[in-house]
């Protein structure tokens, strides 16, 4: 299974480098991937993930949706409500997941794909 969470080796709070650049935490080493390899993938699934993305999208695209923290954490509901973090969790663990070839997995296990930045929402004194 992928983790989306930092995994890597524990960093020093004091050695910590956050960062706000999300497009730079995303491409991290995605350079290790060659750019013509493909994968096989059942449509549904991706359906799925692109459905729950478009639904991201929907929501978050218009900040009038989430003028209140209340709003946003309506949105995402708890784990088990049939809302936006359960949809989420489906897609990237039960629907992309899958999708990755071993070598991949191993590679994210091993943290190679892990950005030496953090974002900063990881920042305790922000």
């Amino acid at each position: 299974m992928l983790s989306v969470i930092f995994h890597g080796e524990p960093v020093p709070k004091m050695d910590r480098v956050f960062t706000n650049n999300q497009v730079e935490i995303v491409e991290y080493d995605l350079d290790k991937i060659a750019e013509n390899e493909t994968v096989e993938v059942n449509l549904k699934d991706l359906m799925y993930v692109y459905r729950t993305l478009q639904e991201y999208m929907r929501f978050f695209h218009q900040p009038t949706h989430y003028p209140k923290l209340s709003d946003v954490e309506s949105f995402l509901g708890q784990a088990n409500d049939p809302a936006g973090f359960k949809i989420l969790q489906e897609a990237v663990y039960s629907k992309m997941s899958p999708m990755m070839p071993e070598y991949i997995k191993d590679m994210f296990e091993e943290g190679d794909f892990d950005c030496p930045k953090l974002p900063t929402y990881y920042n305790e004194k922000k």
